[in-house]
């Protein structure tokens, strides 16, 4: 495993039906192939645990429409990993750069404690610039989203399609490890997030085949729809 990873793609979010979904998962299945850490049918699990700063810029900096923000999370797949994935997202309109760093166990539990100092001692630009944000502007966790990710992917341009499901999460209890940590759905069950990830272009038979015709690309942060269930930002709607 890579400890230090960075990414520039084009990503594409949608809302589509439960019918819509099954209809492209269907095809998909049939022209990609899923992802290798798929290993049941409906997908593999998520965790994320978010963090903002002190003026909560993350969420705010969404939700005004600011085209240039970014994102802080720890992430795991299992609640019995030793380790987690330390992301920063950064996104420019359609355009995302992502910067990770795999950190234990013992150092994402030190981080939801405020602890960042570790994070000079790694290998590489990307850990040190985390830590200096993180530091600069008083970052801590703020809030938990689960889901469901079921993936298919194409070597062209690194396609990567994602249907993101049963998504729940809390701002009560952060713990990231704890599989006992109480949710609450974010949606219904049957509206589905279509993720469309890639290098440069899509094959010209892409859109056709998705009916992207009848869907509008939206700006969807699950991390912005958990940050309003809080009060102070339960009556804003999403840039």
């Amino acid at each position: 495993m890579k400890t230090n990873l960075k990414v520039q793609r084009h990503e594409l979010k949608f809302y589509i039906s439960a019918a819509d979904y099954q209809y492209c998962r269907h095809v998909l299945g049939q022209l990609m192939e899923t992802d290798s850490y798929q290993n049941k049918d409906e997908g593999y699990f998520i965790r994320s645990l978010y963090f903002d700063d002190v003026a909560e810029n993350s969420v705010e900096e969404k939700l005004d429409g600011i085209e240039i923000r970014d994102k802080y999370r720890l992430r795991i797949y299992d609640f019995d990993q030793t380790w987690a994935k330390l992301e920063r997202k950064r996104k420019e309109n359609n355009f995302v750069n992502k910067s990770s760093v795999t950190v234990s166990k013992a150092e994402a539990l030190a981080m939801m404690d405020g602890e960042y100092d570790f994070l000079l001692e790694k290998e590489g630009a990307a850990a040190k610039s985390i830590y200096f944000d993180l530091k600069r502007k008083y970052f801590r966790p703020v809030v938990i989203v689960d889901y469901l990710r079921e993936v298919y992917k194409m070597d062209y341009n690194e396609i990567r399609i994602t249907f993101d499901k049963q998504i729940r999460t809390t701002t009560d209890d952060l713990n990231l490890f704890d599989k006992n940590v109480l949710t609450h759905p974010l949606q219904r069950d049957d509206v589905i997030i279509l993720e469309v990830k890639f290098n440069t272009c899509l094959p010209s038979w892409f859109k056709d085949f998705l009916n992207f015709d009848s869907h509008v690309s939206m700006a969807i942060s699950k991390y912005c729809y958990g940050r309003m269930e809080t009060r102070e930002f339960y009556e804003t709607e999403p840039a």
